[in-house]
Parts: structure tokens; sequence; C-alpha cells
């Protein structure tokens, strides 16, 4: 029994209890990336949704970086924060900003636990577009034709004729000027604002 366990199990804590009474929509995701817990708030929401993989659950256009989400928790056993269009029970899309952690047990990672809150407004999809184009440079727009191409950083540089630094830095100002954290979001992102055609 691990020491958290002991400790709760000591108080006489019913962490199921106290998850399900937070305010929050809160879900548990097995390995394989399927509802398998939620708390009475996502219940409402959502509706029972245990069973569901997660990518049925969101919009269909940002699927890949719910797969990246769970990627980047399941096998690096990061945290993660993410936007993503969730539908609720009404089957309506909500944005929700969702932040997810893995669960371990000794020392593998066998589920993600995640919370959701609305998402802030976006302002105007014109008004965001040409703010996010007059932010980058032109060089920075062909690194990210070739980010949505799928290209690595090395065939990018050789493809652009410039260091493999160069490339890395490009992304690195990319990612912060599209308010992001992966290259996949950054094409997302892009191709949403119409920066990119996918």
């Amino acid at each position: 029994m691990s020491e958290l366990r002991q400790q709760l199990t000591d108080l006489g804590a019913d962490i199921t209890t106290a998850l399900d009474d937070v305010p929050l929509p809160a879900a548990l995701l097995d390995a394989d990336g399927v509802v398998s817990w939620q708390n009475r708030s996502s219940l409402d929401r959502r509706g029972d949704v245990v069973g569901s993989d997660l990518v049925s659950l969101v919009a269909p256009e940002e699927v890949a970086a719910a797969r990246d989400l769970l990627t980047r928790i399941l096998c690096r056993g990061e945290p993660a924060e993410l936007t993503l269009h969730v539908r609720l029970a009404t089957g309506e899309l909500e944005a929700r900003e969702i932040s997810a952690a893995p669960v371990r047990e000794g020392g593998s990672v066998v589920a993600v636990f995640g919370l959701s809150t609305p998402a802030q407004p976006r302002p105007d999809r014109r008004a965001r577009t040409s703010d996010l184009a007059a932010e980058l440079t032109e060089r920075q727009v062909d690194v990210l034709h070739a980010l949505a191409e799928g290209k690595s950083t090395h065939q990018i540089a050789d493809e652009l004729s410039i260091s493999v630094t160069t490339v890395r830095n490009h992304v690195a100002n990319l990612l912060a000027a599209l308010g992001v954290h992966t290259r996949l979001q950054a094409v997302v992102v892009a191709s949403r604002a119409g920066l990119i055609d996918l």
C-alpha cells in the first residue's frame, strides 16, 4: 500500500466521494484512453460516457490533439493542459480547458485523471488571424508549413538550408506566438486561424 493510500486510510478518507463532490467535471481514463470513471459534475454535463473513447468525445478536428495529450501523459508521464471542444450530453460541443495528470501504480502510468474548466472566449477569428500573421516571420511560416507536412527538425533544416538549432529556435518562437506547447498543437491552431491549409 502506498504511503498516501495508507495516510488516507488512517484518516478514514474516501477520495472517491471527495472527487465526486468536486464541482468541476472530472474523469479517469484507462491506458487505452477509455473513460472508466466520471464524477457527478461530468455526468451532469456530458451524460454517462463511461466506456467511451476520449477521441469520440471531442470535435473531429481535435482528435489528433486529444491523442497527443494522451500520448504525452501515458508515454512520458507528464501532466498536460490543452483546450478541447468536448461533446455535451445535448450533443453540442463546448470549449473546455483540460488539465490532466498521470495516475501511477508501481512506477508505471496506468491511467489519466483530468479536470476541465470553461475555456476563455477567443477573439474574433479574423482579428486573430491577422494578429498571428503579423507576429510570424516569413521563415516561421515556412517552418510551420513543413511541420504541417510532418517533417522532422533535420528534414526542415535540410529543406530550408538552415541549421538544426535555427529550426528549433523558429519552432520555439512559433509555439510561443501561437500560445501552444507542442508542434501538433501549433499546426492545429495555425490551420484553424487560416494560416496554413491541411
